[in-house]
């Protein structure tokens, strides 16, 4: 059962499944989030989570699209470990960065999509083969006008 921890190690999450999609994004929350330049992510089932240790805080952000972004982090090191949207209920956006299989995790997640593209640092080059997006999932370049 694959599962993610924090930095400090006080929060373990198990779930179990396959995961819906890998994705890359390099919108400004996300920068502002990681300290990175972009976040590799990985949607999942939430329904297949389950907290194993720990108490995960959680706060929430009212996004331009009108969704609420809620972030799961751990209340002591600060590690966000998954992200969940009002706009994709049943879904978690897993921080692939968090996930205990560390470096294998990188290696399989390769990212099949990339989103908000137009904020990409000039420095990173595409994904060869995954779909970009000029804003989110499915924008487009019309996408401008939904952020």
């Amino acid at each position: 059962m694959p599962s993610s921890s924090c930095l400090c190690g006080s929060n373990l999450i198990s779930y179990t499944g396959t995961p819906t999609l890998k994705f890359r994004c390099h919108c400004t929350d996300e920068r502002k989030l990681t300290g990175a330049a972009f976040a590799l992510n990985v949607l999942w089932p939430s329904t297949t989570l389950s907290v194993v240790s720990g108490a995960l805080k959680v706060w929430g952000k009212d996004v331009e699209n009108g969704n609420t972004i809620s972030n799961h982090s751990c209340g002591e090191c600060g590690s966000l470990l998954y992200r969940t949207s009002t706009g994709y209920p049943g879904m978690m956006v897993l921080k692939a960065g968090c996930m205990d299989d560390g470096v294998e995790a990188t290696k399989e997640f390769v990212p099949e999509v990339e989103i908000y593209t137009r904020s990409r640092a000039p420095w990173v080059p595409a994904v060869e083969g995954s779909v970009q997006e000029w804003a989110g999932f499915g924008s487009g370049a019309e996408g401008v006008a939904q952020k």
